[in-house]
């Protein structure tokens, strides 16, 4: 039975208390934006000296957004006042609307987290995930709500960044969706929804590929680390290349996140071993000062716009398309979605299916039959890129791909 405080079930307008559970990088940014929209605020970790790290980072992010003029300083202590710290996950989700976990990225301590969360909020309160690779569904099943468990992908850092992830677990209610989707946008995010719960959900199933197909060209003495990122810079147009990008992740965060994946589908993604070599050795990236780069006080030099001029950047990208396709195909994400997903969450100046036809789905769909024939299945165009072609949609060129142009 619904609580009374969610009478007309599914209005943004009737959450009043949120709770952000882990105070880290996520959570702490997570529960700032939550106070500058208006919701009081419960912010939960085990750990003290972490909550009070915490409201030191949330006071610096707000002094630095009074020192532009986005907020007043009055707004600023009533921000911070909105906020209220606790070590106890019981204290925190009494009396809540809609709990934000953002936990370590550990499917067992999420689920002993989200059977906690079920066991002292409201029934009618909302449980959502920040996570950004597990399967919400697998979590749902922690509680004795999994029609009010969904995910809520930020992005890092969450104060600024525009993006969130909205997904559907299998048992997520369209009310709960929908309130998701809502609340996310009162805190003033662009939302897109990922109505499946599969691997990698919509940025990350895209951003594998583009990460480890690199890798791969690489790893197969095809290319060098300079040519490759070159090549996705110069030749594809996007505004960093794959091993820049991973540095700066941590080679540890993209190991772990596409194990993950690809441990959930193992078509999703192939992961290139030369990432679990670099993992085993500690070179990480830009935190260990050597990565796929060799990173100075001044960073990791420049790569020139020639160094990737015999590479075809188009068979780089190919299987990213190719997992966008699969994601359209199967209404998991709508092509506006995905795009849309592309250029906020990864900073790419147009969305990967605009790309897509640009380049011509022919030629993305050549590249992979190609890579199919050497390198075996996981290459195998997807069934939607191939029945383009076939009817003539090859993209800008043609007058039609993903889009229209006529």
């Amino acid at each position: 039975m619904l609580d009374s405080v969610l009478e007309g079930w599914g209005l943004v307008e009737s959450v009043r208390r949120v709770a952000v559970v882990g105070a880290g990088i996520m959570g702490h940014g997570i529960a700032q934006l939550a106070a500058q929209s208006g919701y009081e605020v419960f912010l939960m970790d085990i750990k003290r000296e972490a909550l009070d790290e915490a409201v030191k980072k949330i006071r610096w992010s707000l002094a630095r957004l009074a020192e532009k003029g986005v907020i007043s300083k009055e707004r600023m202590d009533d921000v911070v006042g909105r906020i209220r710290t606790t070590t106890s996950l019981e204290e925190a989700v009494d009396g809540v609307d809609f709990v934000i976990e953002a936990v370590v990225e550990d499917i067992e301590v999420k689920k002993n987290v989200f059977s906690k969360m079920d066991e002292h909020a409201p029934e009618h309160a909302v449980l959502a995930s920040n996570t950004s690779t597990l399967p919400i569904t697998e979590i749902a099943s922690a509680t004795s709500r999994p029609d009010k468990v969904v995910g809520t992908h930020f992005f890092t850092p969450p104060v600024l960044r525009p993006l969130v992830e909205v997904v559907k677990g299998k048992k997520t209610s369209k009310e709960t969706l929908q309130l998701a989707v809502d609340l996310a946008k009162r805190l003033g995010k662009t939302v897109i929804i990922c109505r499946k719960d599969v691997a990698g959900f919509i940025v990350n199933r895209i951003l594998g590929p583009v990460l480890h197909e690199a890798a791969w060209t690489v790893y197969r003495g095809e290319a060098t680390v300079e040519e490759v990122d070159s090549a996705i810079v110069y030749g594809a147009g996007l505004p960093i290349g794959a091993f820049r990008l991973a540095d700066y992740i941590g080679i540890d965060t993209v190991y772990m996140a596409g194990k993950a994946v690809s441990e959930r589908d193992p078509a999703a993604i192939m992961p290139c071993p030369i990432f679990e070599e670099y993992y085993r050795k500690g070179w990480l990236g830009q935190k260990t000062g050597r990565g796929f780069y060799e990173w100075g006080e001044k960073g990791a030099p420049a790569v020139a716009k020639e160094a990737g001029e015999r590479i075809n950047s188009i068979s780089i990208m190919a299987p990213a398309v190719n997992a966008a396709a699969l994601l359209v195909r199967n209404r998991i994400a709508t092509v506006k979605d995905v795009d849309l997903g592309v250029k906020l969450g990864l900073g790419y100046p147009k969305g990967i299916l605009e790309l897509a036809d640009e380049w011509g789905l022919d030629r993305v769909v050549s590249s992979l039959e190609e890579k199919r024939k050497k390198y075996g299945e996981y290459y195998t165009p997807d069934p939607l890129l191939t029945r383009k072609v076939s009817e003539g949609k090859t993209g800008v060129e043609a007058g039609e791909g993903f889009y229209k142009y006529k």
